[in-house]
C-alpha cells in the first residue's frame, strides 16, 4: 500500500509524460461509464475467466486492462466507497468504519452521521409532541464528490445507488443513494414475520405470533390479523427519545387464506395483493398517518412473501422502504431524480442494502427463500442499468452499482469456498444444503458477466468503460473477541474482577484501562484529555500502541497456530491529518479467515477470546487490505502501475481535464495507446 500525502508537481516531467502517453482528456468526447461491482474478487474472476465462464470479462481483459485494485484501510464498504467518491483516505473524508465511537461516552455510533448534540425542543399540544428546531443531520462524509467537480464543468452526470451517500448531500448531479439509506423505521432493514409457530431465536426482525381465525363463522379458519410498523411516532416521542415497540405508526394487515391454502390475499391500507405459497407479491404503497387528516403522512412501500400457507402459517413482510413515488426524506439529488426514476421503471427498493440477509441469519429464510428475494433486487438493478444506458450520451459520466456479488459472498461462502480449492469445510457448512448451493457465488459472477455484455452492446464505441470493485473476499471461519484479548493482556480492566461485561454498561474500570475495541477494525487508546475517562498520558500513547501492535502481529490461534492479524496500521501512517483524530488509533488488519466478532465490534467483553464462526455470515472482507484487493478493468490499456480507489477518483477528473485537487491523495491512471 502506497503512502502518498505529498503531490508530485515537477512540470517538466509532467509535460514529458503527456508526450509519451495518450492524452487523458478523452471523456469530453466519448464519455465514461463506470460499473461498480461490490465485492468482486480478482482471484475468483480470473479463475472463472480462464474456465470460459466469463466471456464478456475475458473480452474486456483482452482488449484493455485487468488488474487488482488496492482497497481502503480498512477494507470496509463505507470506507472504500468514500475513498472512491472523494479521492481521499479516511483521514480526509472522516469515514473510518461502519461504527465510530463517541469519545465522551465510549458509545458506538453510526459512521454515517455525526453525533447529535442538541435534539431541539418540543411543545405539548392536545396530546401531541410538536418538535421545534429539530436538528438537521448531515452526512458525516467530508470532501467533495467527484461528480460535483464534473457538473461544475457542465458534464451530465448520473450516479445510481452509490453507497455512503445518505443522508443526501445537495448536488446538481443526478445521484441515487445506495448502501446506508434507511427504511421508514430509521434502521437498516427490519422485516416482519407473521407466524402461528413458536420462534425461539432472538430475531433481528419484528416476529408476530398470530392465529388463523374463523372470523366469518363459516367453520373454516382462514383469516390472520397483524400490524405493520412504519416510522417512529415522532409526535408522541420527546426529541431524541428512542422508540420502543409501541412507539411506531402502524397499519393493520389482514391476510385472507384461500380454501385450499395454496394462496392468500394480503390486505393493507386498502391495497390488495394475491400471493401464492412460495411467491412474492408486487409492491404495495402504504400510507402511515403520523397526524390526523393526512397532515403528516409518510408513504412506505412493502412486499409480502408467502413462505408457508398449507402446513402451518408464515407470511413475511419486507422492511418497509420509503416509497420511491413520494419519499418522505431525500434519497437522491435532486429530490426528483428518485421520483423520475419511479415514473420510468416503477417501484424499486430504496433501502440501501435491499438483500434481506437478516431473515437468512435468523433462519426465517432458507437459502432458497433468500435467493428468490435476491432475484428481485437483481431485477431492480437491471432496469436501472437499462435506464442509465438509454440516457447515456457521448461526453456524459455515468456510474452504476451492482450488488450481485458482495452480500451473496457474505451469506453463501459457507457452502463452498469459491477462491481456495483446498479449503476445509466452513464451520457453518450444512451438508444437507451445501451440495445444492455449492456454486451459487459463481452463478452470480456469471450474472454480472451477462450484464457486462448487455452494457457493452448498448454503449457508444468511443466510450471509456471502467469496471471496478471496492474490495475482494476471503473466508471468515474464526472470530477474535478483541476486547477479551485486551482483557487477557491487561489493557482492558473490568470492575470487580469480572471477566465479562460491556463498554457502555458501566462494566469497565476506565482508570485502569489503556485500550478498547469498537467497530470492525478499530482499536482506541484511552488517552487522557481525549476520551471521557481517559487514563493514558498522551506521551505514553505511542509506546503502548507499539506494544499492542507487536503483540497482535505475533498472535497465533491456539486451535492450529495460524497467524490471526496480518498487520496493524497506526493512524498517523495511513491517514491524512485533517480528520485523523476522529478515528481509531490502530487499524487491525486480520489475516485470511479471521475477523472481529460482532460482540467486540459493539463493545462487549466475552469470556472466550477465540470462537469458530458458525454464522451464515461466512465470507468477509473486513481484514487486512493486502488479502482483499478489488478489481480494475477497462476497455483501454494502462501504461502499467499499481492503482487504488483514490486513483480512480483522480482519473475521472483527469478524463475531463480537471487537475487533481490538493486534498486528494490519488493520482490519475496513465493510459497507453489510442482512445477506446
Amino acid at each position: 500500500m502506497r503512502r502518498r500525502f505529498v503531490r508530485f508537481a515537477d512540470h517538466a516531467v509532467v509535460a514529458l509524460a503527456a508526450a509519451l502517453f495518450a492524452s487523458a482528456a478523452v471523456a469530453e468526447d466519448g464519455g465514461v461509464f463506470v460499473v461498480g461491482v461490490d465485492g468482486m474478487d480478482p482471484v475468483i474472476l480470473e479463475r472463472l475467466i480462464e474456465a470460459g465462464d466469463m466471456p464478456n470479462f475475458a473480452k474486456l481483459r483482452d482488449e484493455g486492462t485487468f488488474q487488482s485494485l488496492a482497497t481502503s484501510v480498512p477494507p470496509q464498504s463505507p470506507v472504500a466507497w468514500s475513498n472512491f467518491v472523494t479521492g481521499m483516505n479516511p483521514g480526509g473524508h472522516g469515514i473510518f468504519d461502519f461504527i465510530h465511537r463517541d469519545p465522551a461516552t465510549y458509545k458506538p455510533i453510526s459512521s454515517a452521521t455525526p453525533p447529535v448534540e442538541d435534539y431541539g425542543s418540543a411543545v405539548h399540544f392536545f396530546g401531541y409532541i410538536i418538535p421545534i428546531g429539530a436538528p438537521d443531520v448531515p452526512n458525516n462524509r467530508g470532501g467533495t464528490p467527484w461528480w460535483d467537480y464534473l457538473t461544475e464543468r457542465d458534464v451530465d452526470v448520473e450516479v445510481y445507488r452509490i453507497p455512503g451517500n445518505f443522508p443526501t448531500p445537495p448536488s446538481s448531479a443526478r445521484v441515487l443513494d445506495g448502501m446506508g439509506t434507511v427504511d421508514v423505521r430509521g434502521g437498516f432493514g427490519t422485516y416482519t414475520l407473521y407466524t402461528d409457530q413458536p420462534f425461539e431465536e432472538n430475531p433481528k426482525g419484528d416476529v408476530q405470533r398470530v392465529r388463523v381465525q374463523d372470523q366469518d363463522l363459516d367453520g373454516t379458519p382462514d383469516t390472520v390479523n397483524g400490524i405493520l410498523r412504519g416510522p417512529p411516532d415522532q409526535f408522541h416521542l420527546e426529541p431524541g427519545e428512542t422508540p420502543g415497540d409501541d412507539d411506531y405508526v402502524t397499519q393493520g394487515v389482514t391476510i385472507h387464506l384461500a380454501a385450499d391454502r395454496t394462496s392468500a390475499v394480503v390486505e393493507v391500507d386498502g391495497q390488495y395483493a394475491l400471493v401464492a405459497e412460495g411467491e412474492w407479491s408486487d409492491w404495495l404503497e402504504v400510507q402511515f398517518e403520523a397526524l390526523p387528516m393526512g397532515i403528516a403522512n409518510i408513504a412506505g412501500a412493502v412486499r409480502f412473501y408467502a413462505k408457508q400457507l398449507s402446513d402451518g402459517f408464515q407470511v413475511y413482510a419486507s422492511p418497509v422502504n420509503f416509497s420511491p413515488q413520494a419519499p418522505a426524506v431525500p434519497i437522491s439529488s435532486p429530490d426528483d431524480f428518485a421520483t423520475d426514476l419511479f415514473e420510468e421503471i416503477g417501484f424499486y427498493y430504496t433501502q440501501g442494502m435491499p438483500e434481506e440477509t437478516d431473515a437468512l441469519l435468523d433462519a426465517v429464510f432458507s437459502d432458497d427463500d433468500y435467493l428468490r428475494q435476491v432475484a428481485l433486487v437483481q431485477e431492480d438493478t437491471r432496469r436501472m442499468v437499462a435506464r442509465a444506458l438509454e440516457r447515456f450520451e457521448p461526453g456524459d459520466a455515468t456510474f452504476v452499482y451492482l450488488s450481485d456479488i458482495d452480500l451473496q459472498c457474505h451469506m453463501l461462502w459457507r457452502h463452498n469456498d469459491p477462491k481456495h480449492a483446498d479449503a476445509p469445510p466452513h464451520p457453518a457448512r450444512d451438508p444437507a444444503t451445501a451440495a445444492r448451493h455449492a456454486h451459487d457465488i459463481e452463478r452470480f459472477y456469471r450474472d454480472v458477466d451477462r450484464e457486462l455484455g448487455a452494457i457493452r452492446a448498448k454503449l457508444p464505441p468511443e466510450t471509456l468503460l471502467i469496471v471496478m470493485s471496492d474490495h475482494g473476499f476471503q473466508p471468515y471461519t474464526r472470530k477474535l473477541h478483541l476486547n477479551a484479548w485486551l482483557r487477557e493482556e491487561g489493557y482492558l480492566v473490568l470492575k470487580d474482577e469480572k471477566q465479562t461485561g460491556h463498554i457502555v454498561a458501566g462494566d469497565v474500570d476506565w482508570s485502569k484501562t489503556a485500550a478498547y475495541g469498537l467497530g470492525f477494525n478499530g482499536l482506541y487508546l484511552n488517552v487522557a484529555g481525549r476520551e471521557g475517562e481517559g487514563m493514558l498520558p498522551p506521551d505514553e500513547a505511542e509506546g503502548v500502541a507499539r506494544e499492542i501492535t507487536a503483540k497482535l502481529e505475533a498472535l497465533r490461534d491456539p486451535k492450529d497456530g495460524r497467524r490471526v492479524v496480518l498487520r496493524v496500521d497506526p493512524a498517523d501512517t495511513v491517514y491524512s491529518e485533517a480528520r485523523r483524530g476522529e478515528g481509531p488509533d490502530l487499524v487491525v488488519g486480520y489475516d485470511r479467515g479471521y475477523g472481529a466478532s460482532d460482540e467486540s465490534t459493539l463493545g462487549e467483553i466475552t469470556e472466550a477470546v477465540f470462537e469458530d464462526n458458525t454464522s451464515r455470515w461466512s465470507g468477509n472482507h473486513l481484514m487486512s487490505p493486502d488479502v482483499v484487493p478489488g478489481v480494475l478493468l477497462a476497455n483501454r490499456k494502462t501504461a502499467g502501475g499499481d492503482y487504488d480507489l483514490t486513483d480512480l477518483t483522480a482519473t475521472l477528473l483527469d478524463l475531463y481535464g480537471i487537475e487533481t485537487p490538493s486534498d486528494m491523495v490519488g493520482e490519475p491512471i496513465r493510459w497507453s495507446g489510442s482512445n477506446p
